[in-house]
């Protein structure tokens, strides 16, 4: 190796939410900028180093004469503006189009604000994990080059510090991650540049050290800038130079094909930031689902005047996007920041309400047409795939009871089922709204409309039940046996076969580890409670869906299991239901294939990927599919975000309940600290939490994926009446 440049990067690592709220946030984005400008302004030769176009809007916002600063020193090339996303998101929970979408939000702001066409590093230093396909996105969203920290070395061997990252469909980034911290405060950066040295790419010639206060911003003390020029010949062989990440890929590309290459996902640093906070985790995942169905939308609408739609979307994407911040998203900061990100989601989620409803029913809309006359059932599908499945809407009879049917365009009867609505009403004399459950197939982006009519229907279509009987659920498919654990087994009728090893079993183990779940890999903590659940009770039967409730309790904790099986399918739709009491504690399911497991894909952000059953935790993006010495298997888990498999279990994370922002506590018992009864846990009170096991045909990754989709993405439904007024009826 020659001489070795080490490229010395001036930065300030800045959480606009972690043990604050945002609005400290954008104190210190005011206050780091002001500070990194006045060290510019004294030392000429100092480079300094920022990202996440939401820090830079702060300024230009609240101060325009700071901002104009900024901008100079930007034009002079003494500052670099790096990652050019909105903010840094965790890297595993978004979506790929959300992921995108942070990107896009962030180019589109540089661009317009500060002229910068492309920023080709993208940066994420302190996000605690990076999913296999963020290479492709990277490279979607126009970058070559990506800086990232953890997983940090004690915690993922890589080759060397810098190397060619490629996702499992070859889209590769160069890729560096730091050896040793972005916070480098001096007045002795001795050791961030000798571990910077060590962890340099054989034949590469070069290397970054990163130095300045970070998390609650700061940037480069004075005193390490100092140092840094009274080192500037830090070794024989070694020299320190000011410069950026820009700067350091541009000296390191012409050795591209000498770095080592590493495929796949890079993990982990805190696997507890993958179930904590779970609602939360639930509310963002509804709303980059829903937005970027809407966007979709709007495309396809163009002629029409949809100006205030337009804005309100962009207001719901840049509160859906600060949100995935890699301290928002997992969980991992303070209660008030917690509370404060789910009343941002709710404005969000109310704009994007708003800009559907606009788009279904405005006159003259494409998604308002249609030729059917009187009471009508309209589904309109906004995901960029088919929705096939049931469907429910609540229709409004003016307190008459159900006594109608459904038919299409062509009136053709059209099967359905009564539900239980959504108020209870036990009076007699007061008949409710009727919520009709009905098979549609609706191809993306399209909509289906059926006609109200009054009468049974007149060929009795609605025929057969799906129900208890014998004290199995049956749908003629497949038969669901109960004990006092809930499901005992599962039988596929058709192939005389059990599908299950051992009961389902929702176990409550005991975690101490703090928020993140530094430091460790698995929960193995011991099994404080397991569920006990009475005999099942008959919530609906019919030709299209049969469902049973389990009541039961798990230590604490009263539970409920919902356990439903839909015609003609060969998947067990299980909910619970719970106000969760455990502190300091884990659910899991244990679901047992007969054939065990013995391989595994999961589901995650952009694809699916193969994962070992050795017991570790991971993300998920709520599907895997495993097969073992038996049939396939697969599990659909749609508001779950973590899970562990080992050789003979599937053992999602159902609910994790820590304390906010519990941080280094393994030496310490925290029954015996006081101060936490003062604390509500991360994830007590009401749950509603959704787990799915397919099997056969109805296990494949494709099969899981449209089954997904229609949970997460349901039609949107209404009813009304054309050519012939509601109120005709009272004549």
């Amino acid at each position: 190796m020659n001489d070795i440049t080490v490229h010395m990067i001036g930065n300030a690592h800045l959480d606009p939410v972690w043990l604050w709220h945002w609005q400290r946030g954008s104190d210190e984005a005011l206050a780091t900028c002001r500070a990194a400008c006045d060290l510019l302004d004294d030392y000429p030769d100092v480079v300094f180093t920022r990202g996440e176009a939401w820090v830079y809007e702060q300024v230009r916002a609240l101060d325009p004469d700071l901002f104009a600063r900024v901008k100079r020193h930007i034009d002079a090339l003494r500052w670099e503006v790096v990652g050019g996303w909105w903010v840094q998101p965790d890297c595993n929970l978004p979506t790929e189009e959300a992921i995108l979408k942070t990107a896009m939000l962030g180019g589109t702001w540089f661009r317009t604000h500060l002229g910068i066409e492309r920023v080709p590093v993208a940066y994420n230093v302190d996000s605690f994990g990076h999913g296999a396909y963020l290479p492709r996105m990277i490279r979607d969203a126009g970058q070559s080059y990506y800086v990232m920290m953890r997983p940090g070395r004690h915690e993922m061997e890589l080759p060397s510090s810098l190397f060619r990252w490629r996702s499992p469909d070859g889209a590769e980034v160069l890729t560096y991650r730091i050896p040793d911290g972005y916070n480098g405060v001096g007045p002795d950066l001795r050791v961030h540049v000798e571990r910077a040295v060590e962890a340099a790419t054989p034949d590469v010639d070069h290397v970054m050290c990163f130095y300045g206060v970070g998390d609650h911003g700061g940037g480069p003390t004075r005193r390490a800038v100092e140092w840094i020029r009274a080192n500037r010949e830090f070794a024989p062989g070694v020299r320190l130079a000011f410069s950026s990440p820009s700067r350091f890929f541009a000296a390191a590309e012409p050795a591209r094909e000498e770095c080592p290459v590493v495929e796949g996902e890079l993990q982990m640093h805190a696997i507890g930031c993958y179930s904590v906070c779970g609602e939360l985790k639930r509310d963002i995942r509804r709303q980059e689902l829903r937005a970027a169905d809407l966007e979709r939308l709007l495309a396809t609408i163009e002629p029409l005047d949809c100006a205030d739609e337009r804005v309100a979307l962009l207001r719901a994407w840049r509160l859906i996007c600060f949100n995935q911040f890699h301290d928002v998203l997992p969980g991992s900061a303070i209660s008030e920041a917690v509370a404060a990100a789910r009343a941002q989601l709710g404005a969000a989620k109310d704009a994007l309400d708003g800009v559907a409803h606009a788009l279904t029913r405005r006159v003259r809309a494409p998604r308002a047409e249609c030729a059917l006359d009187g009471q009508r059932l309209h589904a309109v599908n906004h995901a960029a795939a088919a929705y096939r499945g049931l469907a429910e809407c609540e229709v409004w009879l003016d307190w008459r009871a159900w006594e109608h049917h459904l038919e299409d365009g062509d009136g053709r009867v059209v099967p359905h089922q009564i539900a239980m609505s959504s108020a209870l009403s036990l009076d007699s004399g007061l008949k409710g709204v009727p919520r009709v459950v009905v098979p549609l197939d609706v191809p993306p982006g399209e909509r289906v409309s059926l006609r109200i009519v009054e009468g049974a229907s007149p060929d009795g279509h609605a025929v057969g039940a799906i129900g208890l009987a014998d004290g199995a659920l049956r749908n003629g498919l497949v038969e669901v046996a109960f004990d006092a654990r809930g499901v005992a087994g599962v039988r596929d009728v058709e192939r005389g076969w059990g599908v299950l090893a051992a009961p389902v079993a929702l176990e409550c183990v005991h975690d101490e580890s703090d928020t993140w779940s530094h430091n460790i890999d698995r929960y193995d903590g011991a099994v404080r409670a397991t569920a006990s659940f009475g005999a099942p009770v008959v919530v609906e039967e019919g030709a299209l869906r049969g469902t049973v409730r389990l009541d039961g309790e798990l230590g604490d904790t009263s539970v409920q299991l919902f356990v439903s099986l839909h015609a003609s399918e060969r998947v067990v739709r299980c909910r619970l239901s719970t106000n969760y009491r455990e502190r300091f504690s884990v659910l899991k399911a244990r679901v047992s294939p007969a054939g065990g497991v013995r391989d595994r894909r999961d589901r995650v952000a952009g694809g699916w990927i193969a994962r070992a059953c050795d017991g570790r935790e991971h993300p998920l993006h709520h599907a895997l599919a495993c097969g073992g010495d038996g049939a396939r298997a697969g599990m659909v888990l749609p508001d779950t975000f973590a899970v562990s498999c080992e050789a003979d279990a599937i053992r999602p994370t159902l609910v994790r309940n820590s304390v906010h922002a519990l941080h280094n506590c393994a030496n310490h018992d925290l029954a015996s600290v006081e101060r936490m009864r003062e604390r509500f846990g991360t994830d007590e009170g009401p749950q509603s939490i959704r787990f799915l096991l397919a099997f056969g045909d109805d296990a494949t990754e494709s099969r899981l994926e449209q089954i997904l989709s229609g949970l997460q993405r349901p039609l949107e439904m209404w009813d009304d009446y054309c050519d012939s007024a509601r109120l005709d009826r009272y004549r």
